[in-house]
């Protein structure tokens, strides 16, 4: 009851406080500007309405005269143009210091700092964010490139282009606009300005009345908007009016011919009493700040007298003048002007009061010091980077899918190759498109000759699909946009005979390029040519993302604004920084420098690291060349021999398929599959136990052993040479003898089980597994994973005998084996009885990168579903990745390793894994794990074993489960 009364007591308090304070800002504004006025004389007053253009990329004289002339003329405001974001904010810094009253700074920053600055990457522009459905994505970007600019000491964004590009043919506006839709265009400027606006910058809107329906550039020449007001008042105007009623702040004026609105011959919008004071300030209730655009174009110059030119902009209503020709000139041109008596002192200090209470309001009364500490990291932040990732993913818009080929699926069934027209070399959306599927690359100049085309279609002719895209794009429809005639032409005779996906990476209007455009089975247009726009469309055609935009401007006659197929189906992994997933950046870097550290200490050459968390590789690095004292880096995509990890990735997964499908019972004997071991002491081996590694099998037989004498190999059972007698390669110039892998099975099956059922670690049973697949598929066991796993999801390098489809330099090397094959082993398997079973075995042999790894844990982790298909059924991984014998205090599940059942106990993961995590390591320091409780796959990959396996720094280090417990810390959400 007390506390009751108590708080009774003091909401009104709190409501009387929260009154005042909203009472007291604007009279502390009133009172900070009438202050500042009092001390202008009224020269400064006039100078306070002044913008003048700056540079930070210039030499100390160009710094020295700017200084000079914003502190001896006392100048509102500069905008800055070309440099970096370090030396902008010391030019900001030694302006600010140098001037009596705090200058506005103000940046032309559309899709952010990066328009301007170096160091800086871009946000999207406008008619990216224009295809966007999701307008919360605009708000975030506008938020952030407030942060940013505000953190370089910027005060006024001239942002948002609010024009309607209805002219496809516009050389000035056209990509800066949100597009051809009024109420898109509308609704957008209005929450990129929103977002700026709450975080207390100034948007400022423009170019009012409207710039999109010119087929001129105000830049060069005056442009002539001869529409009738009712159009104009209904359309160009309606942006611009929907933002005044929510409370923008800022608007500049274009220079513009619209005899509509002002009928006197040679007006200017800029310069026009009935556009600005008239429209806009008395019809439309603009209250904010007006702003002429650049008054050093030639729309204006060419067309005023620049003794007069400033003097009517101020008379026609603008409060700031921006980029004066001449900044002395025109404060003199105005002095002489009021003293004439053709504008008065009272208007210029009535306006040089508003733009000190706007001063006051973007907190310019106060300390304007920049800071320089970490700028460039704060301004490049991991959420400025996943704001823009976002905006641009969500642009990306499917014009056509006449096959419903997007996303890809059942790759198996395709040979794919990419076409990159208008760069030679391997681009971002290249590279990615090979993180799906193997995918062979072809690129051309933008404009190939006749003997090129012909060539590329000869080169094309083993391929079903052909992936294409046109790069070193232009957003001017004057240079088509950057698309060669020839390179359309090419790609239009491919459409006629081959499944064609075209990927535009610039303007929807390029499409009208195009003549065999309703031929291709797919058609994405992306809209920017960058790097990430690139990876991304590469991410969305084989639905790494969804696909969600909509044209915001009229393609081609078939494809009007509005148009867009959705795709929201995710059916593979994306690629992402950290944060997308809920993980930290800057912790993940403590696995840069374990790894680091490893390779310092001979612990491994090279490593491999991949992290996927809730679906998206946040995560992949490599490390440290394939040997020491090298100085050629490790690549991704390079092979590492997994060694044990087949176990999991080969023969345990054709368990559960053909657990699945019925064909084979985990819980009965091993003998009823396959035949052989009916007359022996494993008769009665069953599946599960086997895989749980509890089935009384030996742990090892050191079968090289039995093809030596002394010292030597057993010169009746090995070659040098591949022929009908000598078929398994061992190493290089060796070659076993046909029949011998038969022995070595015949060998496990006599040898004797041990006395007790416990968990004993054991390869035999996974090599009888291996056997038995064979028997049950009528196929080997390697082309049976390749064609039920490896092929339909996407994996490039992952198999057994990765010489047969690799180059020596793309394999990591493991031992110099000095006793068995007495040479280095680089591109045959390193475990020796995997060696002597031709390579291919149920425990050993497979090679792959530490992606292709990760991809199949996703797969378990998604229950068994990847790319469309469903591989496994989910009740039948939930089985197999428990634990199998509890009661035997068995930690293990069947095929895979699982974390200590006691914690505290040795365990194979790190302390953080959750009870349901699961996975496996290999002798050549491999290791994957999965987590469905954390929606997470860690996969790490190296050779320990080069070039002594004997060296176990990996394991004493604890390098594999340090790595995998920073990734869980690592995790924020």
């Amino acid at each position: 009851m007390l506390r009751k009364i108590k708080y009774t007591l003091l909401l009104p308090a709190l409501v009387f406080l929260v009154s005042m304070q909203a009472l007291a800002q604007p009279r502390m504004k009133e009172q900070w500007a009438d202050s500042v006025m009092n001390s202008l004389t009224p020269d400064e007053r006039i100078a306070q309405l002044l913008m003048i253009r700056a540079y930070s990329n210039r030499d100390e004289k160009y710094y020295n005269e700017l200084t000079a002339l914003v502190s001896e003329k006392n100048i509102g405001g500069v905008c800055f143009f070309q440099g970096g974001p370090v030396r902008q904010a010391i030019v900001t810094n030694r302006l600010q210091r140098a001037v009596k009253t705090p200058l506005f700074v103000a940046l032309d920053a559309e899709w952010g700092p990066g328009m301007r600055l170096d160091s800086v990457f871009n946000f999207p522009k406008q008619m990216t964010l224009g295809a966007i459905t999701d307008n919360s994505l605009i708000y975030d970007m506008g938020t952030e490139i407030a942060r940013q600019l505000q953190r370089l000491g910027v005060h006024i964004n001239f942002a948002p282009v609010a024009d309607i590009n209805n002219n496809p043919l516009n050389p000035v506006i056209n990509a800066r606009s949100f597009g051809e839709e009024r109420m898109n265009v509308a609704e957008k400027s209005y929450w990129y300005m929103k977002g700026m606006q709450d975080q207390g910058l100034i948007a400022v809107a423009k170019h009012f009345p409207g710039h999109g329906d010119t087929g001129n550039d105000s830049h060069y020449t005056l442009p002539v908007i001869d529409k009738p007001r009712s159009v104009i008042d209904t359309l160009e105007l309606f942006p611009f009016s929907y933002l005044i009623d929510r409370g923008l702040k800022g608007m500049m004026i274009a220079h513009l011919r619209v005899p509509s609105i002002d009928t006197a011959a040679g007006s200017i919008s800029s310069l026009s009493k009935p556009v600005i004071s008239g429209l806009l300030r008395e019809k439309m209730g603009f209250t904010g700040m007006v702003i002429t655009d650049g008054m050093d174009m030639k729309g204006l110059t060419d067309f005023v007298n620049p003794a007069l030119a400033e003097v009517m902009a101020l008379d026609a209503g603008n409060d700031i003048l921006l980029l004066p020709v001449d900044a002395r000139m025109a404060l003199a041109n105005i002095r002489k002007a009021i003293d004439s008596g053709l504008i008065s002192q009272q208007m210029i200090d009535e306006k040089c009061r508003r733009v000190l209470q706007w001063k006051f309001e973007s907190g310019l009364a106060g300390n304007n010091r920049i800071h320089l500490d970490n700028l460039s990291g704060d301004l490049n932040s991991s959420f400025a980077r996943l704001t823009t990732a976002g905006a641009n993913a969500a642009a990306i818009t499917l014009v056509s899918d006449r096959d419903g080929m997007i996303p890809l699926r059942s790759l198996d069934t395709f040979r794919i190759a990419s076409l990159v027209i208008g760069d030679l070399s391997l681009t971002p959306f290249q590279s990615r498109l090979s993180d799906y599927a193997p995918v062979d690359h072809f690129n051309l100049s933008k404009d190939p000759s006749v003997q090129e085309r012909d060539s590329i279609m000869q080169l094309l002719e083993p391929y079903n699909l052909v992936v294409t895209g046109f790069v070193q794009t232009s957003d001017l429809p004057q240079k088509n946009f950057g698309i060669g005639r020839q390179g359309a032409w090419l790609i239009d005779s491919l459409a006629a005979c081959k499944k064609i996906i075209l990927n535009i990476f610039t303007s929807p209007y390029s499409l009208a390029t195009f003549n065999q455009i309703e031929k291709m089975a797919s058609v994405l247009i992306a809209y920017q040519d960058n790097a990430m726009m690139q990876e991304l469309t590469a991410q969305a055609i084989f639905g790494g993302s969804a696909i969600t935009g909509k044209l915001p401007v009229a393609a081609t006659a078939m494809w009007p604004a509005g148009s867009g197929l959705l795709q929201p189906e995710i059916t593979r992994v994306a690629f992402s920084q950290p944060e997308a997933a809920g993980v930290s950046s800057d912790k993940l870097r403590e696995i840069d420098s374990i790894v680091a550290e490893s390779i310092r200490d001979n612990a491994f050459p090279g490593a491999q690291v991949v992290i996927i968390r809730k679906g998206r590789v946040i995560y992949r690095k490599a490390f440290g060349s394939q040997v020491y004292d090298s100085d050629i880096p490790l690549r991704n995509d390079d092979l590492y021999d997994l060694a044990s990890l087949t176990k999991i990735l080969a023969t345990t997964l054709t368990t559960m398929k053909l657990t699945g499908d019925g064909l084979l019972d985990p819980d009965r004997r091993l003998s009823r599959y396959y035949p052989e071991l009916r007359h022996s002491d494993k008769n009665q081996l069953i599946i599960r136990e086997i895989l749980a590694h509890q089935a009384k099998l030996q742990p090892f037989i050191p079968f090289w052993k039995s093809v030596m004498e002394q010292d030597s190999l057993k010169s009746e059972l090995f070659g040098r040479h591949f022929s009908i007698e000598y078929t398994h390669r061992v190493a290089d110039a060796l070659y076993l003898r046909d029949d011998y892998p038969a022995v070595i099975v015949d060998s496990i099956i006599r040898s004797p089980l041990l006395p007790k059922t416990e968990f004993k670690y054991s390869d035999l049973g996974f090599i009888l597994l291996g056997k038995a697949f064979e028997e049950i598929t009528q196929q080997p066991f390697s082309s049976y994973v390749q064609r039920q796993f490896y092929r339909k999801l996407g994996l490039r390098t992952m198999g057994f005998h990765p010489r047969n489809r690799f180059s020596i330099s793309r394999i990591a090397p493991t031992e110099l084996d000095m006793v068995f094959r007495k040479q280095l082993i680089h591109g045959d398997v390193h475990d020796q009885t995997a060696a002597l079973l031709g390579g291919v075995a149920g425990h050993a042999g497979l090679f792959s990168d530490a992606l292709d790894v990760a991809i199949i844990m996703q797969m378990l982790l998604r229950n068994g579903y990847y790319g469309g298909d469903t591989l496994l059924e989910a009740e039948v991984i939930r089985d197999f990745t428990g634990v199998q014998f509890v009661i035997d205090k068995n930690r293990r599940g069947a095929g895979f390793d699982k974390p200590a059942l006691i914690k505290g106990d040795p365990s194979p993961a790190c302390a953080s894994a959750s009870p349901r995590s699961f996975g496996h390591s290999g002798f050549t320091g491999t290791y994957a794990w999965a987590d469905p409780d954390q929606d997470l796959v860690y996969v790490f990959l190296s050779n320990r074993v080069f070039p002594d396996a004997g060296n176990n720094k990996i394991s004493r280090l604890n390098i594999r489960t340090r790595i995998h417990e920073v990734i869980y810390q690592a995790i924020t959400d």
